[in-house]
C-alpha cells in the first residue's frame, strides 16, 4: 500500500508532467488531489500552493469558495470531487502513470529533511518561499 506522503508525491510528480505537456486540466485535477492529501497530512502550506495553482489557471473552480483545502474537506461538495478523482487517478492508477513515464521516485523522499521539504520542491519551490507566499510552514 502507498503511504500518503508517497502519493503525496506521485501526484506532484504527475501534475508537473502534465503541465508541461500543456494539459492544464489534467494538472489541476492532480493538484486538487495532492492538495487534499497535503490537507490530510497537516501541510497547509503545500494544500495553499496547490489551491493557488488550481485558481490561478480556474479562477471559478470549486476550490475557490473557501479560503483552505481544510475548510473545503469538511463539505460534502468537496468530498465529493475528491472521490471522482480518486476513482480518476486512484493510487494504482497513480502508480501505473509514474511507470509508464519512466518518474523515479520510489527512494527521492529520503533525500529530504520533511514531507514539506519534499513536497515543496516536487512544487519548484522551498519551505521559505511556501512561508513567504503563504505565511505558514512546518520547519
Amino acid at each position: 500500500m502507498t503511504s500518503p506522503v508517497d502519493l503525496l508525491g506521485m501526484y506532484l510528480h504527475l501534475a508537473r508532467t502534465a503541465a508541461q505537456r500543456q494539459r492544464p486540466l489534467v494538472r489541476d485535477r492532480l493538484l486538487v488531489l495532492a492538495a487534499a492529501i497535503a490537507s490530510d497530512l497537516q501541510l497547509p502550506a503545500i494544500a495553499a500552493c496547490c489551491r493557488a495553482r488550481v485558481l490561478e489557471h480556474n479562477p471559478g473552480h470549486l476550490l475557490q469558495r473557501w479560503p483552505t483545502v481544510a475548510e473545503a474537506s469538511e463539505y460534502e461538495e468537496f468530498s465529493t470531487l475528491r472521490r471522482q478523482l480518486v476513482r480518476k487517478y486512484s493510487p494504482e492508477r497513480a502508480e501505473q502513470l509514474m511507470q509508464s513515464l519512466k518518474i523515479e521516485w520510489h527512494s527521492e523522499r529520503a533525500a529530504y529533511y520533511s514531507d514539506e521539504e519534499y513536497a515543496a520542491a516536487l512544487l519548484g519551490l522551498t519551505v521559505d518561499d511556501l512561508v513567504r507566499q503563504y505565511g505558514m510552514g512546518g520547519i
